[in-house]
């Protein structure tokens, strides 16, 4: 079972899918009216901090628009509703409204940023950071993305029933995935990133790939298969393709002739895309044999289907008796017992009883392709011959011309009061259509013949010809014009466009849902064909007069704007939708420079899950380009002091001591390396470097007790510890991402493993999960969870040791700067929105865990430090006079703030206000951290609770290569228009960075954890010391 779960490069996939199957709780989302809300917006109050309902301004998640938004309150708890195109959309911003005011009391206003980046006014917050001059608070913390590698990785595939595009043997056919899947022998276990599936190699299989923007045949190497059930992405783009992959599965996206990769998952509308508009197949089928390919029939067809032409052995009449006689006679033999004695030859197929006959070896002629085009269009099956119905004149007579030239018998059917139908009497015909060509019965069913790309260029416009002039039509209007095909088969419109691919012509697809069609029993699916692509289209095609009549002005039309590269188009998303699936799904290990291939409409995805994200570029910015990040933070007044090195993992960077160096020399004093810690686990020496180097602070992921919650580096922890300790190694905050319904079960445990471990553990930072990316309402009330929920659980799971009111929000910090500001003139403000953050600070003392509160009176303290900042406001503070503000202070401090009986019995609170205060020496708070940990709660943004407010005043900011700084809530959350716009600007193509580091691989990156490893680790005395700790909360 522990390698069933846990081995293999870390994922958490299968500890994910554990979790979830154990949800308990759920957010219940208020209904609210589009009337209702506009009143809310009319009684709203305006301006940074005032009363709710709070008006602000959001982000839709669907269109990425900036709309109103209210912030109100309903049943205790604090909603965000806000004003989409497509409608409103309300989520969770505080689980608990007595906690949002309380800290609203703490908010800091005043603008603090004196200086700006960008030349730009803000008024288009979040779309104009950089930072503009609307932007209040300066950066406190830079995070600077050293990397993109990653050293753990994830699973992706598609479901069993999309289709893809394939030549095998040289046969080119589009096949379902599980359809594929029947041909290959999964023998070989495999285990990859934590879930576990099969694989099977392959020979002889090609899938349309990507290189320099051609759509070129590349190998197949492996098929994967596994079991999944869980949500997948629907994606219809623009022109009405349509794609449905895992949510982890990597598209495309292209942007200025430049591919980078994106999670289908995190994909937005207008996200640009690469969508096939034409290949190349050489296609040379101009005959079936029929003996061969009629193997196929059903046993009751083989028997009523003769061979005619056959010297009959009366041998068989001990078997079949004297009928063998009459066979003998006729030289006529039925198919099942020709398929016995296997004879080779050109013989005629007939039916029992039935002069007419068609040859073994039959010929598909233009005519022929053409009648299959008409059947398709407008024909059905009856139990003993076709059917097309006639409503054209121009198509009626060359339907009559096509059957006189291919000698087929026929007639002429006409009800009363319904259209004309052709009846090709032929069961042989018939037959061949549906089990030869595969065209399934049933409107809904439709599908072109599945050699329809085997065809040659001939005989595909022939093809084509008989669909157009059969259900096609043309459509005309004062600047538009366009030939279009309609039908309830969405499986047909999919062959056209390929059939329309291969001829290097482009069409869209419009759906028509059938609760718009009266009457209609299914959707209605439209393919249109317009433009330059039209002028070809018709160029090629032999249609009848009417269209041609209609398609007179061809040419004088305005032209459909369409963005070409090579042989795709540049295909925008339009929509992106969330369904539930339950079943096996499937990828491809593909032979290919980007490593990507042609699936479902034709969209282009990246390789498969084995290799994920392999062949993207990587981002690794230079150390010069690191340096002018740090430096830009350094300018801005006040300036930056903190830095964040972070990922990818950062770790993976050879060069990552130099890093260090250089954010040390530019003058940080704080340092910190955010990292999963595996490296740290294994590599003393590298321990040893970075502390070194000037490391402060190691931001360890960690999110839970278990090796379930804790996926990760759960393993590895009491290695890095055990480092840590022994190398004298940084501080560690421990950094956990909560989840309602997967760890929050843990924060208190989480808590008390940091203060087991208080020698090295400084810091606890909880982070509630920001869910970026479409996340659908049912996902988001299972894990939605803010900030006061996480404060009552820790209540709740420390027995009241460290409760709700022990905790105050991160701009309080910004009242204290102000006294700072004005006494020693040194600034540096943390002014963050109030419903951002918050923290405290918990000691330990003789087993007993005392919160700050518990003996300091932090309000007060505050609002009197608050009191002198503003008797010294524009006041020069002297050496005398800074002493005796010093003296009152610790005075007051110590009477009135102060409680020294409730005090950690360590702790030198005299010395430590002597130092702040009269000496200016911040280095001997450190002995404040003697026995105390940080516990801080960040809460960032995602689309469903993005506040604009709330960015405007953001302290935690990115670095970009391009010399600006950015909100860390714009920075991930509309990726598009920071982090995957400029990183793959700056990045190294999958081919330069292999050059510059011949060396490397990619499977290099991952770490991959055993059986053996865990075993031992289990076994271990130091896995024992770092597991089983008191609990301080008993």
């Amino acid at each position: 079972m522990l390698d069933y779960i846990y081995t293999g490069i870390p994922t958490g996939a299968k500890e994910f899918k554990y979790l979830v199957n154990k949800v308990k709780d759920a957010v219940n989302y208020p209904e609210i009216t589009e009337e209702e809300f506009e009143k809310l917006l009319e009684k709203a109050t305006v301006g940074y901090g005032n009363p709710l309902p709070h008006r602000t301004k959001s982000l839709c998640p669907e269109s990425r628009q900036v709309v109103p938004a209210v912030v109100w309150e309903k049943d205790g708890k604090v909603w965000i509703t806000k004003k989409c195109p497509e409608g409103l959309i309300t989520e969770l911003y505080y689980e608990d409204v007595k906690t949002y005011e309380r800290f609203r009391k703490w908010l800091f206003k005043a603008k603090v940023l004196e200086n700006y980046h960008v030349d730009k006014s803000g008024a288009n917050c979040p779309f104009d950071c950089g930072l503009c001059k609307r932007h209040y608070s300066h950066t406190c913390l830079l995070n600077i993305v050293v990397t993109n590698r990653c050293n753990l990785s994830c699973w992706y595939c598609l479901p069993e029933d999309e289709e893809i595009l394939v030549r095998k043997n040289g046969e080119v056919r589009l096949l379902k995935f599980k359809d594929l899947a029947r041909d290959c022998r999964f023998d070989h276990e495999v285990e990859v990133n934590g879930v576990r599936g099969k694989f099977a190699f392959v020979d002889g299989l090609e899938v349309l790939s990507f290189k320099d923007f051609k759509a070129v045949w590349c190998k197949v190497e492996k098929v994967f298969k596994r079991f999944y059930k869980g949500k997948i992405v629907r994606i219809t783009t623009k022109s009405g393709r349509v794609l449905r992959v895992t949510p982890e599965h990597g598209i495309f996206i292209c942007q200025n002739r430049s591919l980078f990769k994106k999670e289908a998952g995190k994909l937005r509308v207008g996200d640009k895309i690469l969508s096939l508009m034409r290949f190349n197949v050489n296609g040379n089928v101009r005959s079936l044999n029929l003996l061969k390919e009629f193997r196929v029939l059903p046993a009751k067809e083989k028997k009523m289907t003769f061979v005619r032409g056959v010297n009959v052995n009366t041998r068989l009449s001990k078997r079949y008796g004297s009928i063998v006689y009459s066979w003998r006679e006729r030289r006529s033999i039925p198919l099942n017992v020709f398929y016995e004695i296997d004879l080779d030859g050109s013989y005629e197929l007939g039916r029992d009883a039935t002069r007419y006959t068609i040859p073994s070896n039959f010929v598909i002629t233009p005519e022929f392709s053409k009648l299959v085009g008409y059947f398709i269009s407008d024909g059905h099956y009856t139990n003993k011959d076709i059917r097309i119905t006639v409503g054209k004149k121009d198509a009626e007579r060359e339907l009559f011309e096509i059957v006189h030239k291919l000698n087929l018998p026929y007639s002429v059917l006409k009800a009363n009061g319904k259209t004309k139908q052709l009846v090709v009497g032929s069961r042989l015909i018939r037959l061949l259509l549906k089990y030869v060509l595969g065209i399934p019965e049933g409107a809904k069913n439709k599908r072109l013949p599945r050699i329809f790309l085997d065809l040659p260029l001939e005989l595909r416009l022939s093809l084509l010809s008989g669909l157009l002039n059969g259900d096609g039509y043309v459509v005309k209007g004062k600047r538009h014009l366009s030939i279009g095909y309609a039908s309830v088969s969405r499986d047909l419109i999919r062959d056209l466009l390929y059939l329309l691919a291969s001829l290097g012509v482009f069409a869209r697809v419009h759906k028509v849902e059938k609760e718009k069609v009266k009457g209609a029993n299914h959707d209605l699916y439209k393919l249109y064909v317009g433009g330059e692509d039209l002028v070809k289209l018709v160029s090629l095609v032999d249609l009848r007069e009417k269209h041609l009549d209609r398609l007179k002005t061809l040419g004088k039309n305005r032209h459909t704007r369409i963005e070409k590269v090579g042989d795709y188009i540049v295909d925008e998303v339009a929509k992106v939708e969330f369904e539930d699936y339950e079943g096996y799904v499937y990828d491809l290990q593909v032979k290919s420079e980007h490593h990507s291939f042609v699936v479902s409409d034709g969209i282009l995805v990246s390789n498969c899950f084995f290799y994920a994200k392999e062949g993207q570029p990587i981002y690794e910015p230079t150390l010069d380009q690191i340096r002018l990040m740090l430096r830009r933070a350094k300018e801005e007044i006040p300036p930056c002091n903190a830095v964040q090195l972070t990922g990818g993992e950062p770790t993976l960077r050879d060069d990552l001591v130099e890093i260090i160096r250089i954010a040390k020399e530019e003058g940080y004093d704080h340092v910190q390396l955010n990292t999963d810690g595996i490296r740290l686990a294994f590599d003393r020496d590298f321990v040893k470097a970075i502390t070194e180097a000037g490391v402060n602070t190691i931001y360890l992921s960690f999110d839970g007790i278990t090796p379930i919650t804790n996926w990760k580096n759960h393993w590895e922890i009491p290695l890095i510890f055990k480092n840590i300790r022994e190398l004298n190694g940084p501080g560690i905050v421990l950094v956990p991402t909560l989840i309602r319904n997967i760890n929050d079960s843990e924060l208190g445990a989480i808590i008390n493993f940091g203060l087991n471990h208080i020698d090295i553990v400084r810091g606890v930072n909880f982070q509630p999960i920001s869910m970026v990316g479409r996340v659908p309402k049912e996902e988001r009330s299972m894990f939605r969870v803010t900030i006061p929920r996480a404060l009552k659980l820790i209540e709740e799971q420390t027995n009241g040791a460290i409760a709700m009111e022990d905790w105050y929000p991160v701009p309080i910090a910004g009242h204290i700067a102000r006294f700072f500001d004005a006494f020693l003139g040194k600034r540096y403000y943390m002014t963050s929105h109030f419903a951002c953050g918050c923290a405290t600070y918990v000691f330990l003392d003789d087993g007993k865990v005392i919160p700050i509160t518990r003996f300091i009176d932090v309000e007060g303290f505050v609002e009197y430090l608050v009191e002198k900042a503003e008797e010294m406001k524009g006041k020069s503070v002297g050496r005398f006079k800074r002493l005796k503000i010093s003296a009152d202070l610790i005075v007051n401090f110590l009477k009135k703030f102060y409680d020294e009986s409730k005090a950690p019995k360590e702790l030198k609170v005299l010395n430590l206000m002597k130092n702040a205060f009269i000496h200016g020496d911040y280095e001997a708070l450190g002995e404040f951290h003697k026995n105390a940990l940080f516990l801080g709660m960040m809460h960032f943004q995602d689309e469903y609770n993005y506040d604009v407010e709330r960015t405007e005043r953001c302290v935690i900011h990115y670095g970009m290569p391009d010399g600006r700084i950015v909100p860390f809530c714009a920075f991930n959350v509309i990726p598009e228009f920071y982090r995957d716009k400029i990183q793959p600007e700056y990045s190294y193509s999958w081919e330069e960075w292999k050059k510059k580091h011949p060396d490397w691989s990619y499977k290099k990156d991952k770490y991959v954890r055993t059986k053996e490893f865990i075993e031992e680790m289990m076994k271990s005395e130091i896995y024992r010391k770092t597991y089983e700790v008191k609990n301080y909360f008993e």
